[in-house]
């Protein structure tokens, strides 16, 4: 398979979770960074806590590139060719900061330099023979990564990266199911960019964003349906018409400028700010065992936004509160089955939540 088709997979997966499995990803599984199941290949446990070393896509794709074992052979003699030559530049440190920096490529290292130690010295010609005859090998794939000829600093970013990789037991994730609550079953893995486009079929295990498999009469709720984290941060704010219809309002969402602001009433019955929309998801996100990825949720109030624009949410005192109209549809139409009674769990797990913080506040 051609790089950029590969590198195509591998960007699906970074984004979504999930990809259609293809004899080139086996070696990702071999590192326990994908399983199989069916014809997907799905990350594990063990992309997400890696993944979340980079600050950005490229850099953590242009790593796993580097997974591959002869191509990591390359890169670390044509570091070692570079360390030899800055050496005989008087560069005498080099080598002792190469080798600390690769602590686990150092005993190959060590390995390479006996052969080519003579005397005081090294003799840099048949290493940099050999890297000059596997090169042609490799070129495309220098390219692609490098752009061109692999450079020193370059390399030794991502062999360093590799080093920091950790393979730990892969854990399955459940089907994802139907109902809501299945959806956001306890340890689930979740899609956390909210720019995502839709994926035409339902994902097998990681919750993403993809067309929603139920007829709606009212064509509006399928923005809701669509997208995870419109449906997470809508259920949130029925949670808190529902706390209100019980006797007291235990949770508020403040509009403050362009954020928005969670307020909690405490046990003792006074209000008080917990913090960001962001913090308190954050949070729940935690104690619900959820592997977000490629990065940790942000700029869930562009949420609230985006409902109170299409007239799911209106902003009454300073405080986003659902259209009556909406409110309406959710317990008199046929959407009552499929988001309030598919969320009971996940609404009550809210609520368990709320009532933790307000014994904290």
């Amino acid at each position: 398979m051609e790089l950029k088709r590969l590198h195509s997979h591998l960007e699906k997966l970074y984004h979504y979770g999930e990809t259609a499995y293809v004899a080139e990803l086996e070696p990702f599984v071999a590192k326990g960074l994908l399983y199989v199941r069916g014809k997907k290949a799905v990350i594990t446990n063990n992309w997400i806590a890696f993944v979340k070393r980079f600050s950005n896509q490229t850099d953590f794709l242009h790593t796993l590139f580097c997974f591959d074992e002869e191509y990591q052979q390359y890169l670390l003699k044509t570091s070692l060719l570079t360390v030899l030559k800055m050496r005989e530049a008087e560069d005498l440190e080099g080598i002792v900061d190469f080798v600390h920096k690769m602590p686990k490529f150092a005993g190959e290292i060590v390995k390479i330099l006996d052969e080519l130690k003579h005397g005081e010295r090294y003799e840099t010609e048949a290493l940099e023979h050999h890297v000059k005859e596997v090169e042609p090998l490799f070129r495309e794939r220098n390219h692609f990564i490098f752009n061109g000829a692999p450079y020193y600093q370059r390399i030794i970013y991502y062999l360093a990266h590799i080093q920091q990789y950790q393979q730990e037991a892969v854990e399955q994730d459940e089907p994802l199911g139907t109902k809501i609550d299945e959806l956001w079953a306890k340890g689930r893995k979740i899609a956390a960019n909210l720019q995502l486009s839709p994926l035409k079929d339902a994902p097998l295990a990681v919750l993403a964003p993809h067309e929603p498999n139920i007829s709606l009469k009212n064509p509006l709720f399928k923005h809701i349906f669509m997208h995870p984290w419109n449906l997470f941060i809508f259920l949130c704010c029925v949670v808190r018409e529902q706390t209100e219809a019980q006797g007291m309002t235990t949770i508020r969402f403040h509009a403050v400028n362009d954020e928005v602001d969670v307020i909690l009433m405490s046990s003792k019955k006074q209000e008080y700010r917990y913090g960001t929309i962001n913090d308190f998801v954050l949070e729940f996100c935690k104690v619900s065992n959820y592997q977000l990825f490629p990065s940790e949720i942000a700029g869930l109030e562009t949420i609230f936004h985006h409902l109170h624009d299409r007239g799911f949410l209106t902003i009454v005192d300073e405080e986003y509160r659902i259209s009556s109209h909406i409110e309406d549809e959710l317990y008199n139409t046929s959407l009552y089955i499929p988001l309030m009674a598919g969320s009971k769990q996940l609404r009550q797990r809210i609520e368990q939540w709320i009532d933790e913080l307000r014994d904290r506040g």
